[in-house]
C-alpha cells in the first residue's frame, strides 16, 4: 500500500479534497475525482485492494454532483455490484481483468481495456494472461484484430513493435480479412520475435519491399524473392542468402546471368548511386571478361550509375526487427 504522506504546499493541504502526493502517485489523473469522494488523507481509499482502488477511480471520474455519496457503495459493495450499478455497459470479465491488472490505470487505459474485453480475439488473450499491464493493453490495441492471438502477442512486447507488425500486415494483406487470418495462422508458428518478423517479410515479399532498381532481360533475371535468392545460393554454392538484409536496407540488388551462369551484385555508393559490385560465377569463381563486359553494358544502358530510389522505410524497420 502506498505511504500516506503530505508533500503538497500548505495552501493545497488546506483544501480537504485536494489529492495528496501518495494519491497522485497511485491514481494519476484520476486522483482529483477520488479526492472528492475521500478527503485527505484518503485513508479509506488506501485501505482498498488494488482492483477496488482502480474501479473506484473510474467510477469517481465518470460521476457528477456530490461525489461524497459514492463513498459508501464503493467501500462496501462487491466489485461486480459496483460495475452493474455504475458501469452498466461494461463488458463481461471487467472485474477479473482489474484483479489481474498491474500498475496505474488511466481513463484512456480503461477505455482500451473495455474495448479489448468486447473484442472476440482480444478477450481471449486477456483471459489467458496471468498479468495484465499497460504495455499489454497498448500492444493488443495496436495490433489488427486478426492478430490478437496469444502466441503472436507473446512476441509483441510494446505498442511500438505492434505498430510495426500492423504496418507489415497492411502492406502484405491490405484490409482483406481472410488473408489477414491466414497470415495470423502462419505467424502463430513463430518461435521468437525475430522469427515472426522474418515470416512477415516473406509474406510481404522482397519484390515489394526492395524491388529491383534495374530491369532484367531475356538473359538476365532479377533475384527479387526469398525463394529465388535461396535457390541461387544453392546452385551457385555461395553466401547469397546472407545478403537479404542488404536488399531490405536498399543497399544492394542481385541478378542472375542465365546460361553463363553468374550472379551480379549492384550496390549503392556513398553518393547513393547504383554501381556494379561483385560478379561471380559458380562457387564464387571469376567469370570471363566477355560476360563481364556484357553485364556492365546492360547496367550502364539502364542507368546503373544514376540516383537510386529512396530505400523503403518499412523494409528497413522490418529488417532491424528481424535481427538483420
Amino acid at each position: 500500500m502506498p505511504a500516506i504522506v503530505e508533500l503538497a504546499p500548505r495552501a493545497a493541504r488546506a483544501v480537504p479534497h485536494a489529492p495528496n502526493a501518495a494519491l497522485v502517485e497511485d491514481a494519476g489523473a484520476l486522483a482529483t475525482a477520488i479526492g472528492r469522494v475521500w478527503p485527505r488523507p484518503h485513508t479509506a481509499y488506501f485501505a482498498f485492494e488494488p482492483a477496488r482502488r482502480k474501479l473506484a477511480g473510474i467510477v469517481a471520474h465518470r460521476a457528477y454532483g456530490d461525489l461524497g455519496a459514492l463513498a459508501e457503495p464503493l467501500e462496501t459493495w462487491s466489485l461486480k455490484r459496483i460495475v452493474a450499478a455504475y458501469l452498466p455497459d461494461a463488458p463481461d470479465g471487467l472485474v477479473e481483468a482489474l484483479r489481474r491488472f498491474d500498475g496505474k490505470l488511466s481513463w484512456e487505459d480503461f477505455r482500451i481495456l473495455t474495448g479489448l474485453l468486447a473484442d472476440v480475439e482480444g478477450v481471449k488473450v486477456l483471459r489467458h494472461a496471468q498479468r495484465i499491464d499497460v504495455a499489454l493493453l497498448h500492444a493488443l490495441h495496436r495490433l489488427p484484430p486478426e492478430l490478437r492471438r496469444t502466441r503472436i502477442v507473446a512476441h509483441v512486447p510494446t505498442a511500438f513493435v505492434a505498430d510495426l507488425v500492423a504496418r507489415g500486415v497492411q502492406r502484405a494483406c491490405g484490409n482483406n480479412e481472410r488473408p489477414r487470418r491466414q497470415l495470423a495462422e502462419r505467424l502463430e508458428r513463430s518461435r521468437s520475435a525475430q522469427g515472426l518478423f522474418r515470416m512477415l517479410i516473406e509474406a510481404i515479399g522482397l519484390e515489394q519491399l526492395a524491388p529491383p532498381p534495374i530491369p532484367g532481360a531475356d538473359w538476365l533475371a532479377p533475384l527479387a524473392t526469398v525463394a529465388q535468392i535461396e535457390s541461387a545460393a544453392l546452385r551457385f554454392e555461395n553466401c547469397l542468402k546472407g545478403r537479404i538484409p542488404l536488399l531490405l536496407r536498399g543497399k544492394a540488388a542481385y541478378y542472375e546471368a542465365l546460361g553463363a551462369p553468374a550472379v551480379i551484385e549492384i550496390v549503392r555508393d556513398v553518393q547513393g548511386l547504383w554501381v556494379v559490385g561483385e560478379i561471380r560465377g559458380h562457387a564464387n569463381v571469376n567469370i570471363t571478361q566477355g560476360l563481364w563486359d556484357r553485364i556492365r553494358a546492360h547496367l550502364v544502358l539502364h542507368g546503373a550509375r544514376v540516383q537510386g530510389a529512396r530505400p523503403d522505410g518499412l523494409a528497413i524497420a522490418l529488417a532491424q526487427a528481424a535481427g538483420w
